[in-house]
């Protein structure tokens, strides 16, 4: 019952002048005039009860055509409906990462857009250029997945066995990682590229790839750091931006902890995570972010940064652009 104490406060407000404050936050939302009277007030409380019942409710967690996607397979499959919502996914992102670049004044949210623009457009280029070679070898985009996920795999499990740090990695040591990791990769992708005859493909591939990675890498330690509270939201983009080219951006930015499951699933995902970011991603907050994205819904960055729980956050999130127009 504790949980829409909040959202009745908010009905609860006067119409004219009113205004809730968060003491923890120091957050305050002014109530414009004549708000009540407005259908777009009506819209933006039915999405904040949406955005109540994804954090606090699981089994209502996911709804409306994602929530038929979700029974589809159980347990749901996040890379099945984000590939579904991809089209959504590419508008929301972006302008979801813009919308903090604003906020926190700050380029690098924006950076991550970019780095991963030029990562999917290298494996496009990469994907049209093998494609030949692998229909000579009568092997299918799936079945060469497949291998890719089980060199992937044999990377991962290398990164396992290193013992996780005390504290969370700092910049020359994560530098380090993805240093190893990179050279991990081309090595085993060497391999697979000489039994299908792509070496040429692969290394000119791997050559546009990792520097951008690392770039990406970069900024999301930068942001990492100053705002650990935003790592689920770093990851989600990433993770959601890697689609159109999912068949080896999944498997290998998994190693990064991009993304919650694929080759890496379950605690290895979570250590992973750990390993390069400091902490893991939760579960339930992949599929939450989902639905934020199939309804356009912008958090409200002070409120994440600053730990005031998604109820109000969400709320506000959604009340916000409605007081702003009166």
């Amino acid at each position: 019952m504790r949980i829409f104490l909040p959202f009745l406060l908010v009905l609860a407000l006067p119409t004219r002048h009113a205004s809730l404050s968060g003491s923890g936050a120091g957050v305050e939302v002014k109530v414009c005039k004549g708000v009540s009277e407005s259908p777009d007030i009506i819209k933006a409380v039915l999405r904040a009860c949406i955005l109540i019942c994804v954090a606090y409710l699981p089994a209502l967690r996911v709804t409306g055509e994602v929530q038929a996607l979700v029974r589809k397979s159980s347990p749901p499959d996040f890379w099945e409906i984000a590939k579904e919502y991809e089209k959504v996914l590419h508008d929301y992102v972006p302008r979801l990462l813009g919308s903090a670049a604003t906020y926190f004044e700050s380029t690098n949210f924006t950076d991550i857009t970019s780095s991963m623009n030029h990562i999917v457009s290298a494996t496009t280029a990469f994907r049209d250029n093998i494609k030949g070679a692998l229909d000579a070898h009568h092997i299918t985009f799936d079945i060469f997945t497949e291998e890719l996920e089980g060199t992937f795999m044999t990377i991962v499990n290398k990164i396992e066995n290193i013992p996780l740090p005390d504290k969370a990695s700092g910049h020359a040591e994560r530098a380090e990682m993805v240093e190893k990791v990179l050279d991990d990769t081309e090595r085993e992708l060497k391999k697979l590229a000489a039994r299908y005859e792509i070496e040429e493909d692969i290394a000119a591939y791997l050559m546009a790839l990792k520097p951008r990675v690392k770039a990406l890498i970069v900024t999301v330690s930068d942001i990492n750091e100053q705002y650990p509270q935003l790592l689920p939201v770093l990851a989600f983009s990433v993770a959601a931006l890697l689609v159109p080219e999912s068949w080896i951006l999944r498997p290998f930015l998994s190693m990064f902890g991009f993304g919650p499951m694929g080759p890496v699933k379950g605690s290895t995902a979570a250590l992973l995570q750990s390993r390069f970011w400091g902490a893991a991603v939760d579960g339930d907050s992949w599929f939450s972010w989902l639905q934020a994205a199939g309804m356009g819904a912008i958090p409200t960055w002070g409120g994440l940064v600053t730990k005031v729980p998604l109820l109000v956050g969400g709320l506000l999130a959604m009340l916000l652009p409605c007081c702003n127009r009166g």
